[in-house]
């Protein structure tokens, strides 16, 4: 290194001129660096998971929900539902909004006299104002389940606007110009902006804030800490400027590179200001030393660089390792902020090595202490005297000690909880982190789960096994609101026909599918071809083992519940398969039966009673006319004029409705022919003659109803029977009775949907097509899940990676890998020691904390390197060990605190800061650089004295030899000490 001294003098102004233009370029470029708060690029775009989630985005407008909420004492009143439709048409006019929904642009199915409506629920240009009607459209709007916890909170206090963006926009500016339209607008309701866009929009302006806000505290602890230790100007600005610079250098290289600040990077600055000062500090402190010593400024200067520079390059090299082990990571930001810490700090070591020597080369030497200051204890040196005796005295108690630390810490990682979710970032009394926590008490959260559906959406079967998922998806901790195209149809056919549930036909499904063609909500629902859906719900958690346990109990029921290769086929066609088919039937209706009753709140006593009394109506034959409710409807039904068959006459309707009756309940096999032959018989010529195929049309339409009442009162038959075996009154709510309707009515299915694979002698000649059906998961759970499962990767890879290339480097460097391991041993314990905090103190693991143990190998392993380094050079003086350790400690060891309490305190201010993952980042941080320090002057040296370790050089003979004189050589010390003062 000597020759490398010589030449940094020899090329000095070319050096320092270099580093001052380099700096000022770097420097322009830092108001072009950005921020992405984009929790989606902290995973790679070819990531399965994220590239589904785009897929979904790009084909049903969006993935980012933007939501606004109002909230007062009623938002059904004409300030509110104004202010309201306001916002709703503003939202509606923004191309980079794809849709928009809010209490005055929201569907609703209403019944009409002869069928539905598919309307609005409050007309946007009529808003009601009579207290009378608002009243009606309040207890309307809170029984409906699809509002109710959707865009109405359950007391009706709360009104959300959902806005879905398009996946090419800017979020944040739309955000932006979408969150001040909003307060722009008059009313004196309480606002709320949840949603990734408002967390993104929040997020940034945190990340821009910190930034700002912590590097002048960092900066002036730095140069307060310098200022203490070194006692002098240069001692302060010589260390200053190499951070400054690397740091400088550091973040201009990201702008270049097009690379923005992170969740993870943001704490980059405060990072290189805290280590990179180390380099400086430790060549500063050499130097001043070799001038104490009497040395000339020059050969002071050649004589740091060739004592120091190679530590320092090793402390550098193995730092950068420890964050260069972050590539190993699927995580970008995580990689990002590894790769871009390593280069600041090769950069802190490259200005340490070089420009702080030309800058020396010309300032004045420091004034050299006369002999009696020279001899001047300080109270640092006598606790490293007095530490040096502890060591050598309790050496193997200190390490006990620390292997007893290592045994906890190894305990403690399968203790730590992991968390990724966002709003977790910010502190619990910031306006982002009310309006999640609101939308999670109120509104059942703002995380969206989307399960992407790939098959025919107009197929009956596809929309039932939807419908199953959805009633399971309910019952789940944490879901709230599941809805599809299926629930429109379930909906549609409530109104229409008294019963939820999809229609036992594809024309049924068709029939009811019509009234919804060109309504805007479709797209967002399914796509044009009408062979993709989307179930989409909300998650109200944002914990993130609560979160996985979730997605995995949604993907297990997908794999284990759900028939994605159906077979259509009438159940007279079952053969000798009836049985069995009869039983799983029977299993599923029992099954939907059972996940209402539970997301109800409704008890059932006994689940095998529930199955046989499914089973007897299920198998059922020769089943008995309603008369009574059968008679009104045909004569409701010759009294439509807008029917096939108009009789006027009453004592004809009475005596063709009674015939027809009595001729049904003889004819169990009658068909549309018999009906149509029986209706000449009683029906004067004179109402059809004119049009012969009017009967025709009649007997369908009397067959219908006849079926029809025939299917109700087996269904209430079977409610009527089940309804003691629930815990309380089934009446008692309206929608398990709506539901409890719609699962029963199933027994009345003639065509059935079974798993084709299951029954494949059923269709061994390949006469019947197959219904293909796929659910994949996606949504923000998912994606968090896969961070979550990155970060626990992240941790245990880089750390392997950061150790495991440390090790090899001091093994490499001592000539030993039992010096290696010695080495190492610090460290881990360091790293351990982390995790036991963590531990203790319920921090989890997340996307900041994940980066501590690395980056506690990278800081930490300097100080072993400085004080192997300098012990083995005492020990190569010929020292005695007492006197080597004592020595040691004084000088290196008092660099290793200087930098560590340095380190600490620049780690510290990130508390100041207002993104809480990086609130325990710094404090953790902070903490290991004192364990880290402490280790390194204490475990370590006890180790090393234990093993005896020959790559330090002769512990064990060399003591042995000079033992019986360390009392006179310290009591002589003290003798002359006190002579020359």
């Amino acid at each position: 290194m000597r020759k490398f001294a010589e030449l940094v003098l020899k090329y000095r102004i070319p050096i320092i001129i270099g580093t001052i233009i380099i700096t000022i370029f770097m420097a322009l470029q830092l108001g072009k660096l950005k921020i992405n708060s984009d929790i989606l690029e902290y995973l790679p775009q070819d990531d399965p998971n994220v590239v589904l989630f785009n897929e979904v985005g790009d084909k049903f407008g969006g993935n980012s929900l933007a939501m606004i909420a109002l909230e007062t004492d009623n938002v059904f009143n004409p300030n509110t539902l104004n202010r309201v439709n306001i916002i709703t048409q503003k939202f509606k006019e923004m191309p980079e909004i794809s849709y928009v929904t809010g209490l005055t642009d929201v569907i609703d199915i209403k019944k009409m006299q002869y069928g539905l409506e598919v309307g609005k629920l409050i007309d946007e240009q009529n808003i009601p104002s009579e207290k009378d009607e608002l009243e009606k459209i309040k207890n309307y709007t809170l029984s409906k389940e699809m509002y109710r916890g959707n865009i109405v909170s359950g007391d009706g206090t709360i009104a959300v606007i959902i806005a879905r963006l398009k996946d090419d926009v800017d979020r944040i500016a739309i955000g932006r110009e979408m969150k001040e339209f909003v307060l722009s607008t008059e009313g004196n309701e309480k606002l709320y902006f949840a949603g990734i866009p408002f967390q993104m929009i929040f997020l940034t302006d945190v990340i821009n804030s910190d930034v700002i806000k912590l590097l002048p505290v960092v900066l002036l602890l730095l140069i307060i800490t310098l200022a203490i230790s070194f006692r002098s100007k240069r001692g302060v600005i010589l260390p200053l400027s190499t951070v400054i610079i690397s740091t400088t250098w550091g973040l201009g290289l990201m702008s270049l590179l097009g690379i923005k600040l992170t969740i993870a990077s943001d704490g980059m600055p405060i990072l290189l200001l805290a280590i990179g000062s180390a380099y400086g500090i430790h060549l500063v402190n050499k130097y001043f030393e070799d001038i104490s010593k009497g040395d000339n400024k020059i050969e002071a200067i050649k004589d740091t660089i060739s004592e120091v520079g190679v530590p320092i390059f090793l402390a550098g090299l193995t730092t950068s390792i420890g964050f260069l082990a972050f590539l190993v990571s699927n995580l970008t930001i995580i990689k990002e902020f590894g790769f871009f810490t390593a280069i600041g700090v090769m950069f802190a070591y490259i200005v340490a090595i070089t420009f702080l020597p030309a800058l020396l080369s010309f300032m004045p030497a420091p004034k050299i202490k006369t002999k009696k200051e020279s001899h001047k204890l300080t109270s640092t040196d006598n606790f490293m005297i007095g530490l040096s005796r502890l060591i050598l005295k309790r050496k193997f108690v200190i390490m006990s000690i620390g292997f007893l630390i290592v045994a906890i810490g190894i305990f403690s990682l399968f203790k730590i909880n992991r968390e990724v979710n966002m709003v977790d970032y910010f502190k619990k009394d910031s306006e982002i982190r009310q309006a999640e926590d609101m939308m999670e008490s109120k509104l059942g959260g703002s995380i969206p789960i989307q399960i992407l559906v790939k098959g025919d959406l107009q197929e009956p079967a596809v929309l039932k096994e939807i419908v199953k998922l959805e009633k399971y998806l309910k019952n789940l901790p944490d879901v709230h609101s599941p809805q599809s195209i299926a629930d429109l149809i379930c909906e549609m056919n409530d109104v229409m026909n008294d019963r939820y549930c999809i229609p036992e036909t594809r024309e049924g499904v068709a029939n009811l599918w019509f009234f919804l063609e060109g309504n805007e909500i479709l797209p967002q629902l399914i796509n044009s071809q009408n062979n993709e859906g989307l179930i989409q719900a909300k998650l109200g958690t944002v914990n993130t083992k609560k979160l996985t346990l979730v997605t995995d109990e949604i993907d297990r029921f997908i794999s284990e519940n759900i028939n994605s290769d159906i077979l259509m086929i009438n159940l007279a066609e079952a053969n000798s398969n009836q049985k069995e088919i009869n039983q799983e039937r029977v299993r599923n209706i029992s099954n939907k039966i059972f996940y209402d009753a539970a997301y109800y709140g409704f008890e059932i006593k006994d689940k095998i009673d529930l199955e046989q009394i499914l089973h007897k109506y299920l198998t059922q034959k020769n089943l008995e006319i309603p008369t009574s409710n059968l008679t009104t409807k045909l004569v409701d039904y010759m009294k439509n004029e807008d029917g096939d068959l108009l009789i006027k006459s009453s004592s004809l309707q009475k005596k063709v409705v009674n015939s027809l009756i009595r001729y049904v309940e003889k004819n169990d096999n009658y068909t549309e022919k018999g009906i149509v032959s029986h209706l000449k018989k009683i029906v004067p010529g004179s109402y059809y003659e004119d049009d012969p195929e009017m009967l025709d049309y009649a007997a369908m339409s009397i067959i219908s109803i006849i079926e029809n009442e025939i299917k109700w009162d087996k269904v209430n038959n079977l409610i009527k029977e089940i309804t003691p075996l629930f815990s309380k009154d089934i009446k008692q709510n309206s929608n398990f009775h709506k539901n409890l309707i719609g699962d029963v009515w199933e027994i009345n299915d003639t065509q059935i949907f079974i798993s084709n694979a299951k029954y494949k002698n059923l269709n061994k000649d390949g006469q019947f097509s197959p219904i293909s059906l796929d659910l994949q998961q996606t949504g923000m759970p998912i994606i968090y899940k896969d961070i979550d499962n990155n970060i626990v990767s992240s941790q245990t890879y880089s750390l392997i990676f950061a150790i495991g290339l440390v090790l090899i480097l001091l093994a490499i460097q001592f000539k030993s890998f039992i010096g290696g391991l010695i080495s190492i041993l610090p460290i881990v314990l360091t790293v351990l020691f982390n995790f036991v905090i963590m531990w203790i103190f319920k921090i989890p693991l997340d996307a900041a904390t994940v980066m501590i143990g690395s980056v506690a190998v990278g800081i930490g392993i300097d100080y072993t390197i400085h004080f192997n380094n300098r012990f083995h050079f005492e020990i190569g003086k010929k020292n005695s060990v007492e006197n080597a350790l004592e020595t040691t400690l004084r000088t290196t060891g008092k660099a290793i605190i200087i930098n560590a309490f340095s380190v600490m305190l620049g780690f510290l201010t990130l508390l100041l800061g207002n993104i809480v993952p990086m609130q325990r980042f710094g404090w953790l941080i902070a903490l290991t650089m004192v364990i880290s320090a402490t280790a390194s002057i204490t475990f370590l040296p006890s180790l090393l004295l234990i093993t005896h370790a020959s790559f330090i050089g002769d512990l064990k003979h060399k003591a042995l030899r000079q033992a019986i004189n360390i009392k006179a050589n310290i009591k002589q010390k003290v003798n002359d000490f006190k002579e020359k003062k």
